[in-house]
């Protein structure tokens, strides 16, 4: 679709995802035509329907025996089964409840690659308990003059001090699109560059930050933290409530060691067995509009999993402190724990 000639590249592809949006079950018939590009995404009927005429030109798109002038349906074509399928979420076309939908926004910033990006960035996604873009993919690192410090121990458990910087990177096939090759060094990827600040500007991409258990870029996650922790919010989740805990767990670690907390004032803090290595705090690349899918579901469950287990974890190693006890290293609770409670 990309390489197919047209005469706006981002009218062609916009109207090929609204029709598309259109269809069932089978992702191939769909009554949506023009008026729905003009509702969802600003493409006026008459450019919509110049993009029509185009993806039936490049055998993208099929009128049916019962299309109408006034009543059109169209057809796609079908699936191929063995291909690596792409879930775009329906409401980035429709939006979310009372929102300008994410293609709209892009339509509007005037830029094919931009949908380029936010396509492959779908693509990309995996579906771990981050459901993000894999690290060595895109990814927000830490300050490279502050990396995760070892404040203290306290008998089995240690514990660190870490900060998320706003410096990212990227790699793989999908950046070169937007190299400019004409140029060399950082500005060769200027566009690249503001291409993913403009998705993060129009909501469609944020970076989350998660606690991995190394610094290596396939480190497993452990789980999600909330650095706003240190500023006044009125309103909280579950991550926020385990970003607390494990900071109010390792404060209790260190007891009437607490100068050593202060050195570490505005930083995140986790207690971790000491035998384990130095973790490490990463921005995860995720798109703010997600398909429900079962891989989805999936991935949701072993979020909260994780967020659950450490909330136990670090809630125990602070009971375990009041009391005396040092010696149980922080293990997350089991599913089957948590079911138990």
């Amino acid at each position: 679709m990309w390489a197919l000639e047209t005469a706006n590249r981002l009218n062609f592809v916009l109207t090929y995802l609204v029709l598309l949006a259109g269809t069932g079950s089978d992702h191939q018939l769909t009554k949506w035509s023009a008026k729905a590009c003009e509702e969802y995404v600003g493409i006026g009927k008459p450019r919509a329907m110049r993009a029509i005429e185009e993806l039936i030109g490049h055998g993208l798109v099929s009128r049916t025996e019962a299309s109408t002038r006034t009543m059109p349906q169209y057809r796609l074509p079908p699936l191929d089964r063995d291909a690596d399928p792409i879930f775009l979420p329906v409401q980035i076309i429709t939006g979310l409840a009372g929102e300008t939908p994410v293609l709209r926004r892009i339509r509007e910033v005037g830029d094919a690659l931009l949908l380029r990006m936010l396509g492959d960035l779908y693509g990309l996604v995996e579906t771990d308990a981050t459901y993000g873009v894999p690290l060595d993919v895109l990814r927000q690192n830490p300050p490279s003059h502050h990396p995760a410090r070892k404040l203290l121990e306290a008998g089995a458990n240690a514990v660190w001090a870490l900060e998320l910087g706003s410096e990212q990177s990227a790699a793989g096939a999908w950046t070169q699109v937007h190299r400019i090759d004409k140029l060399e060094g950082a500005a060769a990827w200027s566009a690249f560059w503001e291409r993913v600040a403009t998705l993060a500007r129009i909501g469609a991409l944020w970076f989350e930050p998660w606690i991995f258990d190394g610094d290596a870029l396939d480190a497993e996650p452990l789980f999600p933290v909330d650095p706003a922790i240190h500023y006044a919010v009125r309103d909280t989740d579950m991550v926020t409530d385990l970003t607390r805990t494990a900071y109010d767990a390792s404060v209790s670690l260190a007891g009437d060691r607490s100068y050593l907390i202060d050195r570490a004032e505005g930083d995140i803090l986790i207690a971790l067995p000491t035998h384990h290595r130095a973790p490490e705090i990463r921005g995860v690349a995720r798109l703010r509009v997600e398909p429900d899918t079962p891989g989805h579901r999936r991935a949701y469950a072993q979020r909260m999993q994780r967020i659950e287990g450490y909330q136990v974890a670090y809630a125990l190693l602070r009971a375990d402190v009041n009391t005396g006890r040092f010696d149980r290293p922080v293990r997350p609770a089991t599913e089957d724990e948590l079911l138990r409670r």
